[in-house]
């Protein structure tokens, strides 16, 4: 009887080690790869530093001649002479602390590339107290005051001082307090589409047939399952409603719609650990796996949500213009500052 107690005891010990062991092979594998996750969306993480301070009224004066005309006149390549860096991220006091705000920018080609050009800016706000999801987009043409280049189009400060300038001149411009980024290039973000069975749109005869002439499919107008490569090139289109960088605006907020509610009614909880993993390689970003993982989660599980969608500038808030011999939009810049704080944080200036 002692004999088989002692073998009992013995083979449960046995087992626990057993078992103990696997756990940690486990731990390690996963530890492994998350680590490899997180160190690729933490690759090139942009400083966040005291900023200087801007006076409101000088920042925002009517745009001057561009100071970089004359140079570019005599052929002088400011990306050859040094002048364009890093430029770090600005601190900004938080304006709600209940809300997670982040900037999210989408560059053209893939993520490492070296050439940064974008043609989608987003601000996306999650305000967990109202169950309220919003997401911004900011025409590529907005025209705006940048620090040390003069006025430009919005895009141009991604290009000359990557995401910190970027963040900086929307904060200023808007009187917002992003301090968190996402950014993630077309190629991956096309893996991506592909990765979820692709991304279904209503297009218009329009998009259709700007959609067949660039990549030579055979789409028609109407209800469809698009492709990686397809859902890319129509968040790029700015010509097929003769509405330029507005009708692409307004265009990626109703693709990035279609796909909220695709994912959120085809959602899987199974599915969420891989595909948070094929997005954590593909992006590069300052928040964390954590938060970025669990806002998702929030925002696809939400039974309440409210989905808001914003143009800024907002609608009869703006002058379409030709500057320095290209289209721009120029803000009425003190109505859109109220506005989007109202919008984002339900205050009143």
């Amino acid at each position: 009887m002692e004999q088989k107690q002692s073998n009992q005891q013995k083979g449960l010990r046995n087992a626990f080690w057993i078992v103990l062991g696997l756990f940690a092979v486990l731990a390690t594998i996963f530890g492994i790869a998350l680590g490899t996750l997180l160190g690729n969306k933490n690759k090139n993480l942009v400083e966040i530093v005291p900023g200087p301070m801007r006076d409101l009224a000088v920042l925002l004066a009517p745009p001057t001649p561009d100071p970089f005309v004359k140079a570019l006149a005599t052929d002088v390549d400011y990306y050859e002479t040094g002048e364009i860096q890093e430029i770090p991220i600005y601190e900004q006091k938080k304006i709600d602390k209940f809300i997670f705000s982040f900037l999210v920018v989408v560059q053209n080609g893939k993520t490492d590339a070296e050439d940064r050009q974008t043609d989608m800016i987003f601000i996306v706000s999650w305000n967990p107290l109202q169950q309220k999801f919003t997401v911004v987009s900011l025409p590529r043409d907005t025209l705006v005051p940048i620090a040390d280049y003069g006025w430009k189009h919005l895009n141009a400060a991604y290009s000359l001082g990557g995401i910190g300038l970027l963040v900086n001149t929307i904060n200023e411009t808007y009187g917002l307090d992003l301090q968190n980024y996402v950014y993630i290039g077309t190629e991956e973000l096309a893996t991506l589409a592909d990765g979820v069975n692709g991304i279904p749109a209503l297009l218009t005869e329009g998009e259709a047939a700007y959609l067949n002439e660039k990549l030579g499919c055979a789409l028609q107008a109407g209800q469809q399952q698009l492709t990686g490569e397809q859902v890319i090139a129509l968040l790029l289109d700015r010509t097929s409603d003769n509405k330029g960088d507005l009708g692409r605006a307004g265009r990626q907020l109703s693709i990035i719609e279609t796909t909220y509610t695709y994912m959120r009614d085809n959602f899987d909880s199974s599915f969420m650990w891989p595909f948070f993993g094929m997005v954590s390689k593909g992006i590069r970003s300052n928040v964390s796996f954590e938060d970025l993982t669990t806002v998702g989660y929030e925002i696809i599980e939400s039974d309440e949500l409210t989905l808001k969608l914003v143009i800024l500038p907002y609608e009869d808030s703006y002058t379409e213009m030709t500057y320095d011999g290209s289209y721009a939009i120029l803000p009425e810049f003190e109505k859109n500052r109220i506005l989007i704080r109202q919008e984002l944080y339900g205050i009143e200036d």
